[in-house]
């Protein structure tokens, strides 16, 4: 009889401290979970360049310019100067490759977009030159080109 006691006692305080008991699982499970770090690591590793669309370029172009009061249907003809490239890092030996988790790459320090050289938009609204002033000034914010490189031309 008394075994009997002992046993409702033990599961007694083990139904008392059942809340203990579901954390303690819980942690466990946690700690033995899988982490994300692979994936993280693999995906960091298989980074591509970032793309550079002139096209891409007009078109985000026109659509911030026809956005501005009066300038109505709007056309943007960029320039640019050189193409898209990437700078490796390099070393005595040549360029740096290093290895990671059995695979071979190529170390990136950087890469370098085309340098806009001129702009040519034309508008609905470029017989007001408040319309002119403001796309000159919105243009040469996105490209970086002083204001004698960029012309706005009145559209038939």
């Amino acid at each position: 009889m008394k075994d009997k006691g002992k046993g409702k006692q033990g599961l007694l305080v083990i139904l008392k401290n059942k809340y203990a008991l579901i954390v303690l699982a819980v942690g466990l499970l946690l700690v033995l979970w899988p982490s994300g770090n692979k994936s993280e690591e693999a995906s960091a590793s298989e980074l591509t360049a970032p793309s550079f669309s002139l096209t891409q370029e007009e078109d985000r172009l026109e659509t911030q310019l026809a956005r501005i009061k009066g300038a109505g249907r709007v056309s943007v003809l960029l320039s640019v100067k050189g193409s898209a490239s990437r700078e490796l890092a390099d070393n005595e030996e040549g360029t740096l490759v290093i290895s990671e988790n059995g695979k071979e790459r190529v170390v990136e320090l950087y890469y370098v977009n085309p340098e806009y050289q001129g702009a040519v938009i034309v508008c609905d609204g470029a017989a007001s030159a408040y319309v002119r002033l403001r796309i000159t000034r919105a243009v040469s914010s996105f490209t970086g080109l002083s204001t004698d490189k960029i012309t706005v031309l009145g559209m038939e």
